[in-house]
């Protein structure tokens, strides 16, 4: 019947077939074709458009990166001068009163035999009074051991007065250094708060350096304001700055805190405070880069300038990058106009709008030739595919029908494996009450010839008669239902086939001594009830010999439990035989392995596995497990059938 039907399926398919292997080719061909044109355009296309993107982004990156390096190298520039103001004006006075000690030294030397001390002393004040430099604001003092003052070119009213007591605004007595330089015959730097000029209020840090003038006892000194100092450096530093020039003009500015421009390109901006002008958008635009510069240190500023370098510029959009100078209370930068960007795009696009209507010309063509060449080739090897399809149609019906016949047999196989079984089952189970009705018969007869037979003990005799023989005919039904050829699914409750299939092999279970502990649900489905109860008689008598092998002289424990678990009724079967090898566990599913030697036809497991995927539409799998019972812990196998909640009722 399987022969017939399904070598006319295979002859009803043999048009499509045939179609198919003439026609798909040059389909698939001209469809390749069509296919790789279009990804190779589209390829191209996204090319084209990734070049732009990188255009942009490399343009971007590398101008930001131009600018952060100029204004970080400005930074850098200011830090370095910053630093080196204390030590420059260190270095400054130093130089300057070691030439007033040599001047000192020299008219000393010159007046020592004819002229007085008073008299030389007035000469070395009279020329060192007269000595004035840093812009006017470093000049020589003199002051002896006693802390009077001998020389004060810019305030001339303290000359003659003593100042050994006397304290800067913070409490330090300067004086007292002084005294301690002539005394120790040596020069030092001393730092103190001084008066600026003649206005008292005015009081800044002094740096001064003295140095012991020995022939009278007395020191040499010149001081200067740190900030006087400092800013003539600043603007010495702005006036650096301002000359700064890289790339297509671009600049470095500088703004105080108050928006003021300090350094621009634009000479004609410096010193004036731009706070309160808007640009082309509106915006108070100095307002704006104060506040982002204050808020958002090292970042780059997007903005519409006041003005642009490039004369034929129609976009003032610009990118700045910032940072602030907060002991200065300056903000420079730098930035570059975004409109020089949509110029080598376009420029860019052109050439690859170009480039690609080119490769379009150059695919059209290369796929034309192409797909007439494949379209031969496919069209001969259409024709010899043909051919053989005849051939191997008739080697595919041969070989399924010898796979089929095969595992049929195979089936039967597993199946006769356990008739043994079940006919020395069906002898112990007829034993009892075959002997009961023996016996009851026998007494019924000897009852009769004594003559003592009465009609109750005769009717309780046939009852058990009966009873037995209702009995056999049960048993007949169970083992009649094994054995049945029934292929249709059925409703059926999983316990209950669980129930008959322990019906069955109860008898080898108790000489062996195998206890069976259940824990079982009432779950309906729709299956193959037949196949399922064959496949639990192979996993009981597996874990039988499991057990019989290896717990010879222990406890034989087979565990049985049904559940519903995600949609899926799960039946698990174990054991305590101590588990399967880990070099076997994942054979013990293939055709004819078995672990028995030639006892084995390794075709039951085989089968319950082939049975469960294909009949149950399930799945049946193993492991080793270790779980516990009554508070003792054991090692076994599991075998799990997993069968879709789709098949329950």
């Amino acid at each position: 019947m399987f022969c017939k039907g399904r070598g006319m399926k295979l002859k009803e398919n043999d048009k499509v077939i045939i179609f198919f292997i003439k026609y798909a080719p040059i389909i698939f061909v001209i469809l390749l074709s069509l296919f790789s044109t279009k990804i190779v355009l589209n390829e191209k296309e996204r090319n084209f458009k990734n070049e732009v993107i990188e255009i942009e982004k490399n343009y971007y990156e590398t101008n930001k990166k131009r600018i952060k390096e100029e204004v970080l190298r400005v930074q850098k520039y200011i830090q370095s001068e910053k630093e080196k103001t204390e030590s420059l004006l260190k270095q400054n006075l130093k130089t300057r009163v070691y030439e007033a000690h040599t001047i000192a030294t020299k008219i000393y030397e010159r007046n020592k035999d004819t002229k007085s001390k008073e008299e030389i002393v007035d000469i070395i004040k009279t020329t060192l009074g007269s000595i004035i430099f840093n812009d006017g604001r470093g000049y020589y003092f003199l002051t002896n051991k006693k802390g009077k003052v001998l020389l004060q070119p810019l305030n001339p009213s303290v000359e003659g007065s003593n100042l050994s007591n006397f304290k800067d605004i913070k409490g330090y007595a300067f004086m007292n250094t002084f005294k301690k330089t002539i005394e120790e015959k040596s020069e030092k730097f001393d730092s103190y708060y001084w008066y600026r000029g003649k206005n008292k209020n005015d009081i800044q840090k002094k740096i001064s350096f003295i140095k012991y003038f020995e022939p009278y006892e007395m020191i040499i000194g010149a001081g200067e304001y740190l900030e006087n100092f400092e800013e003539n450096l600043k603007t010495k530093m702005l006036e650096h700055i301002q000359t700064i020039r890289f790339g297509n003009n671009a600049y470095i500015f500088v703004i105080d805190f108050e928006g003021v421009y300090l350094a621009h390109y634009k000479e004609s901006l410096i010193g004036k405070n731009r706070i309160n002008f808007k640009n082309k958008a509106g915006r108070y635009l100095v307002q704006d880069v104060i506040d982002f510069a204050l808020n958002n240190k090292g970042e780059y500023m997007t903005y519409i300038a006041t003005l642009n370098t490039d004369k034929d510029a129609r976009s003032n959009k610009k990118i700045s990058y910032m940072q602030t100078f907060d002991e200065y209370k300056w903000i420079f930068g730098t930035g570059f106009y975004t409109e020089a960007l949509n110029n080598q795009i376009q420029k860019k696009k052109d050439e690859l709008e170009k480039r690609k209507n080119e490769n379009i010309e150059q695919i059209t063509t290369i796929s034309v030739i192409i797909t007439a060449i494949l379209l031969i080739i496919s069209f001969f090897i259409s024709k010899v595919l043909e051919k053989r399809l005849e051939k191997y149609k008739n080697e595919i019906q041969k070989q399924v029908l010898e796979n089929k016949e095969k595992d049929d047999l195979m089936h039967q196989q597993s199946k006769m494996a356990t008739m043994g079984e079940m006919i020395a089952n069906i002898a112990h189970q007829w034993r009892q009450p075959l002997n009961q009705i023996s016996a009851i018969s026998t007494g019924i007869s000897i009852k009769k010839d004594l003559d003592v037979l009465d009609e109750n003990t005769l009717k309780g005799d046939m009852d058990n008669i009966n009873k037995s023989v209702q009995y056999l005919s049960e048993t007949i039904d169970d083992f009649r239902h094994f054995f049945s050829p029934e292929k249709n699914a059925q409703e059926f409750i999983v316990s209950n086939t669980i129930e008959k299939t322990l019906k069955l092999v109860e008898h080898q279970f108790k000489i062996n001594d195998i206890q069976i502990i259940k824990d079982l649900e009432e779950i309906q489905i729709q299956n193959y009830e037949n196949e399922l109860l064959q496949v639990l008689i192979n996993l009981l008598k597996n874990a039988q010999e499991a057990l019989l092998e290896n717990n010879k002289d222990k406890e034989k424990l087979i565990f049985i439990k049904t559940a519903e678990e995600e949609n899926q009724v799960i039946i698990s079967i174990k054991d305590n035989a101590g588990g399967i090898k880990k070099e076997i566990i994942e054979n013990i599913f293939d055709s004819y392995f078995t672990t028995k030697g030639k006892k084995g036809t390794g075709l039951g497991l085989y089968m319950s596995k082939n049975i469960i995927t294909q009949s149950v539409k399930g799945k049946l799998e193993v492991k080793n497990v270790i779980f516990t019972h009554d508070e003792k812990q054991y090692i076994g196998a599991q075998f799990s059938i997993v069968i879709p909640m789709e098949k329950r009722v």
